[in-house]
Parts: structure tokens; sequence; C-alpha cells
């Protein structure tokens, strides 16, 4: 798979504070397995730190395709959503590719996902990859002296 920057969750949720709370945006994010659930835990503290906000947090394995709709709707408290792909979903990604500009009207958007699923999405939804803001290889963020935060 192609290499794509890398980033951590700081220089993530300050390009979505540059780009502006209302921007809707869809970035890729690419982790290895391991570091899902620290860098939910590094977004979830930034957003609400930087922002000020709540972040929305799901995974495919806990929304059923018909209620998509729902888990992408928009609401005053959660301007970001933090999305991850924990299995292949085919519907959810067909959904999404069809619904893309759904999937932004309540803001920006990130799809967490390992390198694996990642390609996987980009090959099956046109849609989606032309919208991306950006793919960005996502790195749990590092304490000043050197160990994981």
């Amino acid at each position: 798979m192609v290499r794509f920057s890398t980033s951590t969750s700081f220089g993530l949720v300050r390009r979505l504070a540059a780009a502006g709370q209302g921007s809707p945006s869809i970035y890729l994010l690419i982790s290895e397995t391991a570091d899902v659930g620290t860098i939910q835990a590094d977004i979830a503290a930034e957003v609400q730190v930087q922002l000020g906000v709540n972040l929305r947090s799901m995974a495919a394995s806990e929304v059923p395709a018909e209620r998509l709709d729902e888990a992408f709707r928009a609401d005053n408290a959660s301007l970001v959503v933090l999305f991850t792909l924990d299995r292949w979903a085919p519907d959810l990604i067909d959904w999404v590719d069809c619904n893309i500009v759904l999937v932004t009207r309540g803001g920006p958007v990130l799809l967490l996902t390992d390198h694996q699923l990642a390609e996987r999405m980009l090959t099956a939804a046109p849609n989606l990859r032309n919208r991306l803001a950006d793919v960005l290889e996502i790195r749990p963020d590092v304490g000043f002296g050197g160990a994981r935060a």
C-alpha cells in the first residue's frame, strides 16, 4: 500500500480547527490495529480541548446498515464524528459512497481504520475517495519524554 503523510491526533485536530468546525470534510485515518484504542482516546481528548466540542464516536460493528442515517445525523453537541471501520462492512461503504453529502452535513468526519481495510475502502468507494480532504497515517501522541502518552 502507498504510504501517506503521518500525523498525530494533535496535528489532525489543529487542521480541523484551521478549516473551521462547520467544514464538511472527511479524513481517512490509517492506523496500526493495536493503536486504534489509543488513537480514539487521543482524538476525543484533542477535540474536547482544542475545539471545545464532544466527539461522536462509533464503530462499524456497532451500527447496523439501516441506522446509518441516524449515525451521521448532525447535532449541536457533537460537531466531529469519528467512525472506526473495525471490520469490512460493504453495506456501510456503499451507503457512505452514495450519501457522501449526508455524511458531512454536520461537520468533519474522521474515518479510522487499518491499512488493509483502508485499501479496500479506497477501491470500493470512488465518490468517497474523491471527497477526502486527506488520507493520513495516524500515530499515537508521544509525550515530551519520548514515551507514549
